[in-house]
């Protein structure tokens, strides 16, 4: 009995670990809102006639210059890149990759932090590969 309660407890354990213990509630939120800017910045790329000097400039456009839009994200490193016309951002606590999202897509791409390994915070996808 004292092997089998040992045993189911351990199992329990393992199933509910992730490399750093995010809040899955707190990284839920956080990717949802993370989808929405991405899908703004991606719009802000493909129908804007502007050129933008860089992401950060990007950035604001997309959000029209609401920062209250990134308040979420501020414990956090947010790091945008542009991948032909499409944008990739990555969502990162420190050097550790958390969220990872490509704008031309509906749902949230990548959840690093669900990994039973750490990532760095460097972005993997590929644009060329997600979008049409």
């Amino acid at each position: 009995m004292k092997h089998l309660l040992g045993i189911s407890l351990m199992v329990l354990l393992s199933g509910c670990y992730t490399a750093t213990n995010y809040n899955s509630e707190v990284m839920a939120d956080l990717a949802s809102q993370l989808k929405d800017i991405a899908a703004a910045v991606d719009g802000t790329l493909k129908f804007s006639e502007s050129s933008y000097s860089s992401t950060n400039e990007l950035l604001k456009v997309a959000i029209n210059n609401d920062v209250s839009k990134l308040t979420p994200f501020n414990d956090y490193k947010l790091i945008i890149e542009v991948q032909d016309n499409h944008a990739v951002l990555l969502l990162c606590n420190g050097d550790t990759a958390l969220i990872e999202d490509i704008g031309c897509t509906a749902q949230s791409d990548l959840q690093h932090w669900q990994s039973n390994s750490i990532h760095s915070c460097l972005i993997t996808l590929e644009a060329k590969n997600l979008c049409n």
